[in-house]
Order: C-alpha cells, then structure tokens, then sequence
C-alpha cells in the first residue's frame, strides 16, 4: 500500500447508546482502538476524520500520534463530509476509508482492494443484490476530493453521489472477498447494543 493512506470515519454519535460510537467497548476496548490497530497493519500514513472539534479530545488517549482532523465548523454532518475531509488532508494519491463502527476488517480485504486503485477513481465492495460499501472502499484522493465539493455544493449527500461522479470506479463483489474473509465480517458495523453483543459472541 505504498501509494495509499488510511482514513478512519470516528465523526459519528451513537444516540442509541448515549456516547461518541468510537468509544464504545468491543471486547474491552473502544471500537476505534480495534479500528485503529488493523490500518497500522496496512501502512504508518494513518488519519482520524471527526465531526467536530470537541470530539479530537475525547479520543486523544487512544490514539498516540495519529493525526486527527475535523469537518468544517459549518458543515452538513454526514458521512461524505468526513469522506471529503479525508481527501483534503490525504497525504497519499490514494485514501482508503474505513468505518470506526467495523471492528472486524480483515486486512488483507483492505490490502487486495488498494492493489486494485491505479488506474480507477475508486475501488468499491459491491454485494449481489446491488448494495455497495462506500465507507470500505479505496478514492483516488485528489479525483474524489475535487468531485465530492462539486456534489456537497449541488446538495447531494451521499457517498453513492460522488461514486456516481468519479471516473473509473471498479466494484468488486464481496463473494470474491470470501476467500479472505468467509463471513465477511469486514463489513459488519455496530449500530446497537445488540449488534455489540451479538459480534461479541462471535
């Protein structure tokens, strides 16, 4: 992954549970902290996208030295603008996003998917019945940054927005991400208590 970065979405609130959904504990440590962990394994150019200022202290125990960055002050709180942040502080050619709520990644996914980002603007996981995974898939950072602006000022919102913009995209079908990751656990987000525990379970 010499050409690609990592950019963990950690912006989101967990109304459900009452705290930032970074912190949340996954066999007794914070979500961000496992998160955190698989995109050391992928590369040292590492970056934290939060929604607002006051959210960088609330992670600042755990995450070192990693560089944390925040959404504009008067900005639409959604996960394209985090993407958008992301790319304008992106500090390799390519940026790979992951979500703070997947703890499970296998890296290797990851890795497989980046090798894929020459030549296209974006890599994107896409499962059989259409529905694709944005937030773990790999943007040409400069392509995606410029395109994601244009679709933010013409009041679109989602990810699948700015993939509909960009040049190039590839998808790939998650049964051919099976081989690595038979139950695709990579793309199992905690958005409950009973998602947490259920994960937890195994």
């Amino acid at each position: 992954m010499r050409d690609v970065g990592v950019a963990i979405l950690a912006g989101g609130a967990s109304k459900r549970l009452g705290e930032p959904k970074a912190l949340l504990q996954f066999h007794g440590r914070p979500l961000i902290s496992h998160v955190l962990e698989v995109a050391k394994k992928l590369t040292s150019d590492v970056m934290i996208v939060v929604s607002e200022e006051t959210q960088i202290e609330q992670l600042r125990d755990y995450i070192g030295d990693v560089q944390i960055h925040y959404d504009p002050e008067d900005s639409i709180r959604c996960a394209l603008t985090g993407a958008i942040t992301a790319f304008e502080f992106a500090p390799k050619k390519y940026t790979q996003l992951l979500p703070v709520d997947a703890p499970l990644v296998e890296p290797d996914i990851i890795r497989f998917l980046a090798d894929l980002a020459p030549g296209h603007g974006a890599v994107v996981p896409s499962w059989p019945n259409g529905y694709i995974e944005p937030l773990h898939s790999t943007y040409h950072s400069e392509h995606a940054y410029a395109l994601g602006l244009e679709v933010m000022e013409q009041g679109q919102r989602r990810m699948s927005d700015l993939l509909h913009r960009l040049r190039n995209v590839l998808h790939v079908s998650t049964e051919a991400l099976r081989k690595m990751d038979p139950d695709l656990k990579t793309f199992k987000n905690i958005n409950s208590l009973q998602d947490l525990k259920r994960e937890e379970r195994g």
